[in-house]
């Protein structure tokens, strides 16, 4: 495949490339699994870029590139835990510079990562490697197969249950093992089930993991020789596909919210480049289907509501809301922890001249996204009402691998309305009044206020400060110049309530609030009818705020 874009990729990726240790020199940004830090080892040897890379230059062609991309799988293999009797077993450490048994957390979706290049690398350009390393590299795939079927995930891990199910299928197929390749369908077609009867991905509508989803769904429907699980696979592209296109918003070129997972609130290049190529109709890509060509485009008003969770499972329905015009697009759901990979309530807004504005709320901890911050919310059209809880068995960075549990060492807490894109270069007026924000984006009204502030920490100070990033609207909880203990099991209240409105003419509608012994109940008038919002006063466990808080819109 001798695309031009191909090259650059190669030719760019050429320029970390050390033929020493053949791997790809990368910086390190990873912040879960590796105990290595940025201060110490500021560039590490990556190894799944370095099975990316052999990938490609495999793909290019050419005697020099196929030797090279051998020495790089030479190695490749040699990290891999091919020991069955080991808790790692059939998975890759991050880096060249450390083991799997230095690792922080070892990751076992490296097996999904590695597996997916390595089988395809043996399927397809098998013939041009030296049969010793096929060897090798089979055997790799064996072990990634056993991994992934030992660590079994379930159907909600959207991308990881596709990425698994391809390798063990391909796999399977490739090695002759029956076994394998059955494991591989049957995940696929549990996926298919699952995903069919939510009527979307659990994973729902992420810039960064959705493109892979559609990566590894279309390898299997070019690449398996399985005919249930290609209908399969193609049912699901068509899917997701669907959920992208309708979340686009051409005035502003922005993947609309809410996000599930996403690593930048603006696009990163990747992600660019792959709407891009999906309305080509250069077979080399992977195109998005004719019939969702017009969701591109269109800059009529779009306006839906869809469940994204098996509420049976979860014990809670989560459902995501967006709303579209030829100006603006605002997308929330109705919970959601405030992790810094969520996208809660996040808007986008054409500010004219070409520029757009971004619009991202958040809860920072010491300037960090707070996982133990929980978002409930309700939106109608341009506005929403939403609230924020503290959760007292939560994380602080990471809902996992940085537990809390409602105890720790800070000097800050806020809220903020950050916003980003463009709006670092345009003069933003936010005019404040008591703990009402209102500023003009372009055309568009931005308004946003504290209608509940009910605290021990005391009222909510309100603050506005302009740099790099943008704007940021601030309501501040606590700050000081010194560290201090924060104790939300020992909070009688912890609950704040506000109304936002994006590109609405009137004022913000009356906020009503009611108090009901331990619960608080927030409800608005809306051109659908009535909307509210019922949450405790107090800090809580994660699972009863997600189960127990109360969204209702009786539109």
């Amino acid at each position: 495949m001798r695309n031009p874009e191909l090259l650059t990729s190669i030719q760019a990726t050429e320029k970390n490339y050390n033929s020493d240790v053949k791997l790809v020199r990368t910086p390190l940004t990873a912040t879960y699994h590796t105990a290595l830090k940025p201060d110490k080892h500021p560039f590490v040897f990556g190894l799944f870029p370095s099975t990316a890379f052999a990938y490609e230059l495999l793909q290019y062609g050419g005697e020099g590139y196929v030797r090279r991309a051998a020495d790089i799988l030479e190695v490749i293999v040699s990290r891999q835990d091919q020991d069955p009797s080991r808790s790692t077993y059939g998975i890759w450490p991050y880096f060249y510079e450390e083991s799997l048994d230095e690792m922080d957390r070892p990751d076992w979706n490296m097996a999904d990562f590695h597996g997916k290049k390595l089988v395809l690398i043996v399927k397809n350009y098998g013939d041009l490697l030296p049969p010793a390393l096929i060897d090798k590299l089979r055997n790799a795939v064996y072990h990634a197969c056993r991994a992934i079927m030992i660590r079994n995930v379930g159907p909600h891990y959207t991308n990881i249950a596709i990425m698994g199910a391809l390798v063990t299928l391909l796999g399977g197929e490739l090695l002759e093992n029956e076994e394998l390749r059955a494991y591989g369908e049957q995940r696929l077609r549990k996926f298919r089930d699952y995903t069919m009867a939510i009527g979307t991905f659990t994973e729902y509508n992420s810039p960064c993991y959705s493109p892979i989803a559609i990566e590894e769904l279309h390898a299997i429907y070019a690449e398996s020789s399985t005919p249930g699980a290609v209908a399969d696979a193609e049912q699901l592209l068509d899917l997701a596909w669907h959920m992208i296109a309708k979340h686009y918003h051409p005035a502003t070129g922005a993947w609309g919210g809410p996000h599930s997972r996403t690593y930048s609130t603006q696009l990163r290049p990747n992600e660019k480049d792959f709407l891009g190529n999906g309305l080509k109709s250069d077979p080399a890509y992977i195109r998005c289907p004719e019939k969702y060509h017009d969701l591109f485009r269109s800059t009529d008003e779009r306006y839906y509501s869809e469940p994204t969770l098996m509420a049976e499972e979860a014990g809670f329905q989560n459902y995501a809301t967006t709303y579209q015009n030829e100006r603006l697009t605002l997308g929330s759901y109705t919970s959601g922890s405030m992790w810094n990979q969520r996208r809660n309530l996040l808007a986008y807004v054409d500010a004219g001249g070409g520029k757009s504005v971004s619009i991202q709320l958040q809860f920072l901890k010491d300037g960090k996204d707070f996982c133990s911050a929980i978002f409930t919310g309700v939106q109608s059209r341009k506005q929403v009402l939403f609230s924020f809880n503290l959760a007292t068995d939560n994380g602080g960075w990471h809902q996992d691998l940085d537990i809390i549990n409602g105890r720790f060492r800070a000097q800050d807490l806020r809220i903020r309305l950050q916003l980003g894109g463009d709006a670092s270069g345009l003069e933003l007026s936010a005019a404040q009044t008591g703990t009402r924000f209102v500023t003009l984006i372009g055309e568009t009204a931005l308004q946003v206020e504290a209608v509940l502030d009910r605290s021990d920490y005391g009222a909510l100070q309100l603050e506005q400060a302009r740099g790099e990033a943008g704007l940021s609207l601030d309501y501040v909880i606590a700050t000081g110049e010194e560290e201090r203990d924060f104790d939300f099991h020992a909070l009688e209240k912890a609950v704040w309530v506000f109304a936002l409105s994006l590109g609405e003419d009137r004022p913000l509608p009356t906020v009503d609030i009611q108090t009901n012994g331990a619960w608080v109940t927030a409800s608005i008038q809306t051109e659908d009818g009535e909307a509210s919002i019922t949450v405790p006063q107090a800090p809580r466990k994660t699972g009863e705020l997600y189960r127990e808080n109360q969204v209702r819109h009786m539109g």
